[in-house]
């Protein structure tokens, strides 16, 4: 046991203290110097508790540390001992507290199990996640990140791969931070502090001729039960993945109804979805040619749906002459057609599935004639003279 041995600490009366020894100082409580049988200095702090527990840090090494450093945190030990804190314990809370990768593994992992979130939706956060926060920010703790941090991940994801990854980022870093406070972890999310870039709404959907084009390159394509999927995704205006896992027990043919599970729809509401009479003559047809009778776009394993349709698009795409457009202006298409030949917001919007007018108004637009013949018509009614009674 070493001996105890009280004075003012110095740099004179460290040197002076051999192995084996502890010196102890008269200005800070508990703030010492303990010399190894080695030789080797380190200042300590040692203290009692307000819950009467002990407790013993080593604050640094000396002489890399000088004593009137060590005395400065030893004097902030000794205040946080008498508020009421316990530093030993404060320690090892914070070797012990989640750093963003951590955190990283939690959310994709079993919050995203509990929560039911999309397999597509966990892979795009993974790819942010480890291209650009975790890179720069993966080993630091979640308590510690600053406004400042997530700002300048939030602006190298848009040199990398522009605004719209960039606000994807900020959305999953955004819910990642919610998740940290529920748990404790943290007081705020530092993403509230960070501005969305500015996105421009797409209003990419398919003319009249492309809408043609693309239906007799689907025509011409060798693999029809693929070619059946995206006419499926353009007649019904569905989301791929409700197209992709549609099963035959959730079509009533007879009817023409389509009940898309709860599962499988992004609002997790179970919708009941009327179909053109075309689209039941081709479901029928394929329904004939099914011998297996379980999904309408089965995978290389029967008993599984088809997971992408990510070459038959870029195929038939390519050969309707369709350079620029996305899969999803598929569904633009099918409210823009619904809204120009007279159906309203909300018929639209039941049939896309969204569950507020606002996000259907995004997705619906009229074709240049019709907004034309529009625009002419109440043109006219301004301009026509008021008949005096």
């Amino acid at each position: 046991m070493p001996k105890r041995t009280k004075t003012r600490l110095t740099k004179r009366a460290i040197d002076d203290t051999g192995p084996g020894k502890c010196v102890w100082d008269v200005e800070v409580p508990g703030f010492g110097v303990r010399v190894t049988a080695n030789g080797t200095k380190s200042f300590i702090f040692q203290y009692r508790s307000r819950t009467n527990e002990q407790g013993k840090i080593t604050v640094g090494g000396f002489p890399a540390m000088t004593v009137e450093e060590a005395r400065k945190v030893a004097r902030q030990h000794r205040i946080n001992v008498e508020t009421g804190g316990n530093p030993s314990v404060e320690r090892r809370d914070l070797r012990l507290a989640p750093a963003l990768a951590d955190l990283a593994e939690l959310y994709c992992g079993d919050y995203a199990t509990a929560r039911g979130l999309k397999p597509q939706t966990v892979k795009d956060a993974r790819r942010l996640l480890n291209r650009y926060a975790l890179p720069r920010l993966g080993r630091q703790k979640v308590h510690d990140i600053t406004v400042a941090q997530v700002r300048k991940v939030h602006g190298e994801a848009r040199a990398g791969s522009g605004r719209y990854e960039a606000n994807r980022l900020r959305a999953v870093l955004s819910r990642m931070f919610t998740l940290a406070i529920q748990n404790g972890q943290r007081s705020d999310n530092p993403c509230r502090g960070v501005e969305r870039f500015h996105e421009d709404q797409r209003w990419d959907h398919l003319s009249r001729e492309q809408v043609g084009a693309l239906l007799n390159a689907c025509d011409r394509y060798p693999d029809q039960n693929a070619a059946n999927a995206v006419r499926l995704l353009l007649f019904t205006g569905a989301r791929l993945q409700e197209v992709m896992k549609a099963a035959w027990s959730q079509f009533d043919l007879a009817t023409g109804v389509w009940i898309k599970p709860s599962h499988h729809t992004k609002t997790k509401i179970r919708q009941r979805l009327h179909l053109a009479t075309a689209v039941s003559d081709l479901l029928l047809v394929m329904r004939e040619a099914d011998e297996l009778g379980v999904f309408l776009f089965p995978g290389r394993d029967p008993s599984k749906p088809r997971s992408d349709l990510n070459r038959p698009w870029t195929a038939i795409r390519q050969d309707a002459g369709l350079q620029g457009f996305r899969r999803h202006d598929l569904r633009r298409t099918t409210a823009s057609f619904m809204l120009s030949s007279g159906s309203d917001l909300s018929a639209v919007g039941k049939t896309l599935g969204h569950t507020q007018a606002s996000t259907t108004a995004r997705y619906a637009h009229l074709f240049e004639d019709v907004q034309r013949e529009g625009v002419n018509r109440a043109v006219e009614l301004m301009s026509r003279p008021v008949i005096q009674q």
